[in-house]
């Protein structure tokens, strides 16, 4: 190679290649309904319900409902303006991906709430059942954690492990997206996070005594009409149950 390492003056660009898309919106407390900080006190009375009638999860995990039986919030009547609002968002997010919303049905399969105390945490995780995936910050202290997503093998780390935060010693500069393995986000109340279903991703400890409650959910996309169409379901009305 040349002794110069490289010619500075030469122009050169960088092409960032499959990029992970993470849609975020401030979207408030959606509805048009009176009272709305009312109905917003009613769901977090609810879910802080649905905590206390259960165990308490073991420190420092965070208590989260999908692992405790109240994993359906969009069917209850209580959270129905929130899931209208997701609906409408995650349309969004497929035409930013580029895709015709017209032809596809989109099902919320679980949806849950996320109760975060004082030091604990949600651990790395992904949502491999479904295809999306959505946050919701139905509370969330200012000084509240914030959420990480995490890739497995880094495309651009050419050597196992470089990216990891132990290495940054061989970096010049900060760290970024192209020669990390986390991203880290910082939300507030009110955001919607709505990303790939197998993404991983974890939240930092939570460092206030108000909790910290969030709101997820999973969502299968379906064909509606699946002729001529491989990579994606038929419509579950196209389904049969064995044994009926």
């Amino acid at each position: 190679m040349p002794e110069s390492g490289g010619d500075s003056q030469v122009p050169m660009k960088t092409v960032n290649a499959f990029p992970l898309t993470v849609f975020c919106a401030q979207i408030g407390f959606p509805g048009n309904e009176s009272s709305p900080e009312q109905k917003k006190s009613g769901m977090i009375d609810q879910i802080l319900a649905m905590r206390d009638a259960t165990d308490p999860p073991q420190s420092p995990a965070a208590w989260t409902g999908d692992v405790r039986g109240f994993e359906f919030l969009h069917n209850e009547p209580t959270f129905k303006p929130l899931f209208d609002a997701f609906e409408g968002m995650t349309e969004r997010y497929l035409e930013a991906m580029g895709l015709d919303a017209d032809q596809l049905n989109l099902y919320f399969t679980r949806s849950w709430a996320v109760v975060s105390g004082a030091g604990e945490r949600v651990n790395r995780h992904a949502h491999i059942q479904s295809h999306i995936s959505l946050i919701y910050y139905l509370q969330k202290p200012r000084t509240a954690g914030r959420i990480a997503f995490l890739h497995p093998s880094p495309p651009n780390e050419f050597a196992p492990g470089l990216f990891e935060s132990k290495m940054n010693s061989l970096f010049k500069g900060p760290r970024d997206e192209a020669n990390s393995n986390n991203l880290i986000v910082d939300i507030q109340e009110g955001d919607l996070l709505i990303f790939p279903s197998r993404t991983e991703h974890a939240t930092e400890p939570h460092d206030s005594t108000e909790p910290r409650i969030s709101i997820s959910a999973d969502i299968m996309v379906t064909l509606k009409d699946s002729t001529e169409h491989e990579f994606l379901l038929p419509d579950p009305v196209r389904w049969r149950k064995m044994g009926d």
